[in-house]
């Protein structure tokens, strides 16, 4: 095989996910999820066959693209899409192995990649931490070496901008050392802003636009770079002749026309977005805002699994990860507002998916049982003993272990203070004084919390109560629904301390993770051995540095003071 260049071989392949897209919903690529204008299909439909023989002519389309841009026909040229102008940009004013490109990245992958083929020294600039644009660094980089500085405005794939001030400083800067700013405007419909009227001042700007994004002709690859009359007589000579094709310039002059679906689309996928970032606010999901028409948002280290879980679902979005800056962002596109509300959907039950699984006990956990179940204790026990039980020895025979079930703990209690009884007399006992008491019981767990949580995460309660009483405490509360599966005391033949009622929970999810909110060291050791994170919760009746340090030695992974602390767990 014969070697082709050494830039060449250096160079890092470029290979867009572009394959198996056909029947899926696109937000991965930031096209027009509505298709062009249905002008243009119209346009395409009355071609005829001696048009498709003939090498295309541009003066027609130049005049248009000059008008719909407000510039002179002799200040802006069509292209093969962006691509092409980018790299005939840059083929024509980078001198190999001497000329240096400033590209803040992450960027558009295309200006690193010509970059290299034309073996330009490349000095990427890291956008701020926030995404906002580097601009003192910028201006802080430009130097005689310096031949192009890329700007993208608004910037693939972060969604921000550029400030109107900082574009004229770094274009006069860049001037002052005989260099040219190359300002890439993709989206700059979504924004409402272009910097076109600064070629009228500034001879040393080139601004590269295409019809791929709002326009719907991405298929069609055509783009244009505008700039000073000279720059641009400059720029033909390097550009092919016939690189448009005449479909491609017969599809934009109609659209170029038909500048009602352009701002209807707009419209649209504004209100798509303000929809979308309310959603993502609801379903704690951290994104950066965007003046294009596509969201950045930050999965974390499941941010793959995010995208392949939408995939299945027939909606394509883009992992980022590899991208600076960007560990854990995905890219989503914008479609319409029937298409948002598509991905709501799915993204709702994913998230669930990805966040790991929330198992909480009920008492002392999501409902104070001190006035309840402890005093239902402390009267059997004392009935049946005839002698003064406080809550303390209570607790204290709790926090010894393997006493979850109440009525376990009752009997313990009657055997330690040297007299028994019979179980079922000793269960109906307790049941004849704690059903006095249920009224007693206060929920715990903020309401605005639980909401939250149970938009973002699946909830489920593994308890050691008897069914009927375990749905009566949610039901008087009314937070029911808002748990996926409840499993009490009946559904499984050993209780806590073995992990049986938490294996029953997991084996009906998909979550790699889940916590387990429990108040005691058999809620521990139950977590423990189903493979779940033990998280202690802190009863109303014990908030001691005892209980807290107890549950710690039995390997709790975090306790906090009560369940409405559960956010310094889970963030």
């Amino acid at each position: 095989m014969i070697k082709p260049r050494q830039a060449v071989m250096d160079m890092q392949a470029y290979n867009p996910p572009t394959s198996n897209r056909e029947g899926s919903l696109r937000l991965d690529f930031n096209e027009n999820t509505n298709g062009c204008s249905s002008n243009v299909i119209k346009s395409i439909r009355k071609i005829k066959r001696g048009t498709l023989s003939t090498y295309p002519e541009y003066t027609k389309l130049r005049k248009e693209l000059a008008k719909y841009c407000n510039v002179k026909a002799d200040e802006i040229i069509a292209t093969n899409g962006t691509d092409e102008a980018i790299k005939t940009i840059i083929e024509t004013y980078i001198e190999k192995s001497k000329d240096e490109i400033i590209i803040p990245v992450p960027t558009y992958a295309m200006f690193k990649f010509y970059a290299q083929l034309n073996e330009a020294a490349i000095k990427e600039i890291n956008y701020n931490g926030d995404l906002s644009f580097p601009a003192e660094q910028i201006l802080g980089t430009i130097n005689y070496k310096v031949k192009i500085i890329v700007l993208v405005n608004p910037n693939n794939p972060t969604g921000t901008s550029i400030n109107a001030k900082d574009i004229i400083k770094i274009i006069e800067k860049a001037k002052r050392y005989n260099s040219i700013v190359l300002m890439d405007e993709a989206y700059y419909q979504f924004l409402g802003k272009t910097s076109i009227p600064l070629i009228k001042k500034y001879d040393n700007l080139f601004i590269t636009q295409t019809l791929s994004k709002v326009f719907g002709l991405a298929g069609l690859r055509l783009g244009y770079i505008i700039s000073n009359k000279n720059n641009i007589k400059i720029i033909k000579k390097v550009l092919s002749p016939y690189s448009v094709n005449i479909v491609a310039a017969i599809c934009a002059s109609t659209a170029l026309k038909d500048t009602g679906y352009t701002k209807k689309y707009v419209i649209e996928i504004r209100k798509s977005k303000k929809i979308l970032y309310r959603e993502l606010d609801n379903l704690g999901i951290k994104y950066y805002k965007s003046d294009a028409n596509f969201i950045l948002i930050k999965i974390g280290i499941k941010a793959a699994e995010f995208c392949n879980k939408l995939r299945k679902k027939g909606i394509l979005v883009r992992d980022r990860s590899s991208d600076q800056l960007l560990d854990g962002c995905v890219r989503i596109t914008l479609g319409t507002i029937r298409q948002t509300k598509q991905l709501i959907k799915e993204m709702q039950q994913i998230v669930k998916e990805i966040n790991p699984l929330l198992v909480f006990d009920i008492d002392g956990v999501l409902v104070d049982v001190s006035k309840s179940y402890r005093v239902a204790i402390k009267e059997t026990a004392e009935y049946f003993t005839g002698k003064n039980i406080s809550f303390e020895e209570i607790q204290e025979y709790k926090n010894r272990g393997g006493l979850n079930n109440d009525w376990d703990l009752t009997e313990a209690i009657i055997k330690g203070n040297g007299k028994s009884a019979d179980k079922k007399k000793i269960i109906k006992k307790f049941q004849y004084y704690y059903k006095k008491l249920t009224n007693n019981e206060k929920f715990l767990l903020d309401e605005r919390i639980l909401k939250s949580l149970s938009e973002r995460y699946t909830l489920a309660i593994l308890t050691g109560r008897p069914r009927k009483e375990a749905y009566s405490a949610l039901k008087r509360n009314k937070v029911t629904n808002c748990f996926s599966t409840i499993v009490t005391m009946e559904d499984v033949i050993k209780q806590k301390p073995f992990p049986d009622g938490l294996l029953k929970i997991l084996n009906q999810y998909s979550n790699s993770d889940a916590y387990y909110f429990g108040d005691s060291i058999d809620d521990v050791k139950a977590a423990i051995s189903a493979g779940v994170k033990p998280i202690g919760v802190l009863p109303p009746q014990d908030k001691s540095a005892q209980l807290q340090k107890l549950l710690i030695k039995n390997c709790a992974k975090k306790v906090i003071p009560n369940i409405n602390k559960i956010m310094e767990v889970l963030k």
